[in-house]
């Protein structure tokens, strides 16, 4: 697992903040006092310490809760035979017992409190259109193979998946779950700033909109997002129209951004611009208009670790929206990832392993509460998937 640098300071807190609290908690029990008192004394350390692991995702903190649990019940198992046996239990092993305990208070006091940031930016609060879901547009990474149909430097390829469509792009560019987050963040400005065809901003807006921090750095991927955004073409061969809530079959073809323009300060040199004027296409804009989009938790979105689960996470919102909860893996494949039918170098079951982990993400983050690789004779065919209680109730609100 790829710990963070927060949870890279968690061996510091427990030989620390930690130990210093079962020691605190251990004297006040040497004492006599009652244990609720005990609690109700240390509740603020526990509140202090748990704070410190705001910037960690659930994916690290689960796993971690259930180590220490697994050691907390050997710890009692062993407490148990020493006292069968007529031995005492000693006052190394009350501690560890008092530290193991204050370990998992504070992991889950963490979790929960990560659980209620979350509901800051629950339903409502960001968007993605359903077509650019079903299409592909996204990838969750660089491809195996590609099959360019037009010289120079554009990029043409046809993606399958769950519905077939043709991507352009003048810039040779792919799409990627980055794009993605910029993508929403403009629907979020969008939202925010009337629903109009037209909106203008500084990039500081629009990184506050995705929920990530303000920086040089980041404007830099802000302004190549854009461009290649803008440099984008897709052609639908199966849309919906929200208009009569049906799929046809056409060739719709439009830019998700039809006009990007840059606002330039004094003297700012070109490529270095911190402002933009976008214009969506009047496809595009009428379908948000007609509320054919989901809501995303872009806390949750922002915390997954992988782009393959996060790809996964906006096809199960919108899959669980028409009652699917299970998934074709070849069909998730080909809608997540490029690949060639006679590439060499694809490797299905290294990728199937790549997608099963991707929903043990899943499952850490609380999307879902349970999945099963299905086979048929030898062969993974389909994962099936449960969303969780939290997903369902925010569908709900959603809807």
């Amino acid at each position: 697992m790829k710990v963070s640098k927060d949870m890279s300071k968690f061996k510091d807190l427990i030989s620390n903040e930690i130990s210093s609290l079962a020691q605190k908690t251990v004297a006040m029990q040497k004492v006599g006092m009652d244990s609720k008192k005990i609690v109700s004394l240390t509740q603020g350390d526990l509140e202090t310490i748990a704070k410190s692991f705001m910037n960690s995702n659930l994916h690290e903190l689960k796993p971690i809760l259930e180590k220490y649990r697994d050691q907390e019940r050997e710890l009692l198992k062993r407490f148990l035979s020493v006292q069968s046996s007529g031995q005492k239990i000693t006052e190394e092993d009350l501690f560890e017992q008092v530290h193991h305990d204050l370990i998992i208070k504070t992991i889950e006091l963490a979790i929960q409190m990560k659980r209620e940031y979350r509901k800051q930016y629950n339903s409502h609060s960001h968007i993605l259109e359903k077509n650019l879901i079903k299409g592909g547009l996204f990838l969750s990474g660089t491809p195996h193979g590609m099959n360019k149909l037009t010289g120079g430097d554009i990029l043409e390829l046809e993606r399958r998946g769950f519905r077939p469509m043709i991507y352009k792009n003048d810039n040779g560019a792919l799409l990627n779950t980055y794009d993605t987050r910029v993508l929403i963040g403009l629907f979020k400005l969008w939202l925010n700033q009337g629903k109009n065809k037209q909106i203008k901003f500084e990039f500081k807006d629009l990184a506050e909109a995705m929920i990530t921090k303000p920086s040089g750095g980041e404007y830099k991927l802000i302004h190549k997002s854009l461009k290649n955004i803008a440099a984008t073409w897709i052609e639908y061969k199966e849309y919906f129209d929200p208009a009569i809530s049906e799929y046809y079959s056409a060739t719709i073809q439009h830019r998700p951004i039809k006009s990007l323009a840059w606002i330039a300060r004094t003297q700012e040199e070109e490529g270095k611009e911190r402002a933009a004027v976008i214009t969506f296409h009047e496809v595009l804009h009428e379908s948000l208009l007609a509320g054919n989009y989901l809501f995303i938790n872009m806390v949750i979105y922002n915390e997954l670790p992988t782009s393959y689960a996060r790809m996964i996470y906006l096809n199960i919102l919108d899959a669980i929206e028409s009652g699917t909860t299970s998934f074709s893996l070849d069909q998730l494949i080909d809608h997540i990832i490029l690949k060639d039918g006679n590439d060499t170098n694809f490797n299905r079951a290294r990728t199937i392993r790549t997608i099963e982990t991707s929903f043990a993400h899943l499952l850490d983050a609380d999307i879902i509460s349970d999945f099963k690789m299905c086979k048929s004779k030898r062969k993974f065919t389909h994962i099936d998937f449960t969303p969780s209680e939290w997903l369902q109730g925010h569908r709900g609100k959603a809807g």
